[in-house]
């Protein structure tokens, strides 16, 4: 794998927000706390007035699948050219791609395998100036690296539906 590939897979920074793609055993250490010789506090919580025990507890928070990732595309000949886009798409659809719920909704369809997209084929010039996509991030939380070669921009574009249309 290519160094930009180690370091696509390890991080992705998205919006301001950097998502960790490394292994758990890459992260830093952490330290635990010195263990303590008073006896543990094992009174009720205080409760407000009103109110029972049980409906003054904070509602149980369930983790939801985070779908965000970052696709990049570049000209390896020809004009110099390249393209980048982020794509969010749980807990909510947003991101830098211009068609964030349709390319969302392509992707789900396809349970988030690059490789299974498929659009009608239109057209495309019989021109040879490989384009190279990467896409890295997290797909309902599984970490995502696809990296795919196609021989020109459009056929790039027309390889999917939504998704490639950045």
């Amino acid at each position: 794998m290519s160094t930009f590939g180690r370091l696509a897979a390890a991080t992705v920074l998205v919006c301001g927000t950097l998502f960790a793609l490394a292994p758990a055993q890459a992260q830093e250490p952490t330290t635990e706390p010195a263990p303590t010789t008073e006896a543990p506090d094992t009174s009720t919580p205080p409760t407000r007035p009103g109110t029972t025990p049980s409906q003054s507890q904070a509602p149980e928070v369930v983790d939801s699948p985070v779908s965000v990732l970052t696709l990049a595309a570049v000209a390896r000949s020809g004009k110099p050219e390249f393209r980048t886009t982020t794509l969010l798409c749980a807990p909510k659809q947003a991101g830098t791609h211009p068609e964030p719920a349709d390319a969302c909704a392509e992707l789900a369809a396809a349970g988030g395998d690059f490789a299974a997209l498929g659009a009608e084929q239109a057209a495309c010039p019989m021109i040879y100036e490989p384009v190279s996509l990467v896409a890295v991030g997290l797909w309902d939380s599984r970490p995502v690296t696809y990296q795919h070669d196609f021989s020109n921009w459009c056929v790039l574009a027309n390889a999917a539906e939504h998704v490639y249309k950045f």
